[in-house]
């Protein structure tokens, strides 16, 4: 870290403070757990805000599915008949880790909906497409005859709605924040249905990776209840 976040000035660090006005005195900036809320939150339009969904086994953003598919097998000779054949690929259990889960909505609320400054939920994800469809045609050959395989192939996998149901939210009472060599910023929590979740800002510049990490330690001061 390039030095103390206690020691920076969130006025001109960061742009979510809010205008007070005290009597006799001209308005001043201050320092808010909910200006802090609405920064990270625009942050996951501006920034990679990348979520890591730890499960029990210490799966990181496990997704279960089914691999399926179908085939059309047509035997075509000089000596006889086409033959054509349908059938179906055997049905088998497949999973997979997600390895580019990002934020796209937090929101300052607890998990059952209600505002709360100390709460931010993961409201919406969004990763690459991680199904898959595959169609393959194979050529069999023989002495008079040759046989062509045409395979329809399927991998289909939970949706990303199994990382927001329900809804998973970082509590700022407990959470821990942290900064990489890199100044990835990341705030680790626990949730209902995971152990630990990891969002992580990855700024790419210095300046915004201090606005980040003081925004998240400001967020844990402010909700520490010791």
């Amino acid at each position: 870290m390039r030095s103390s976040w206690r020691g920076m000035r969130w006025a001109a660090v960061a742009s979510f403070c809010t205008m007070v006005a005290l009597p006799g005195v001209t308005a001043q900036t201050r320092e808010t757990a909910s200006g802090a809320q609405d920064f990270l939150a625009r942050m996951t339009g501006e920034v990679a805000a990348k979520v890591y969904f730890v499960d029990a086994q210490d799966r990181t953003n496990y997704v279960t599915g089914k691999y399926f598919g179908d085939y059309k097998s047509s035997k075509i000779s000089n000596i006889a008949k086409t033959k054509v054949e349908f059938g179906s690929i055997p049905e088998e259990s497949i999973e997979k880790q997600l390895f580019d889960v990002r934020a796209v909505t937090l929101e300052a609320i607890d998990a059952e909906g209600r505002p709360n400054e100390c709460a931010t939920r993961i409201t919406e994800v969004t990763a690459p497409v991680y199904d898959e469809d595959k169609t393959e045609t194979t050529q069999e050959n023989a002495t008079f005859s040759y046989k062509l395989i045409e395979m329809n192939r399927h991998w289909k996998y939970e949706p990303l709605t199994k990382f927001t149901t329900p809804a998973q939210v970082i509590d700022w009472r407990t959470a821990q924040v942290s900064r990489s060599l890199n100044s990835e910023i990341m705030v680790t929590s626990s949730s209902r249905a995971f152990p630990r979740i990891h969002l992580q800002f990855v700024p790419g510049n210095l300046d915004l990776a201090d606005r980040i990490e003081y925004a998240m330690r400001f967020l844990v001061m402010s909700c520490d209840q010791s």
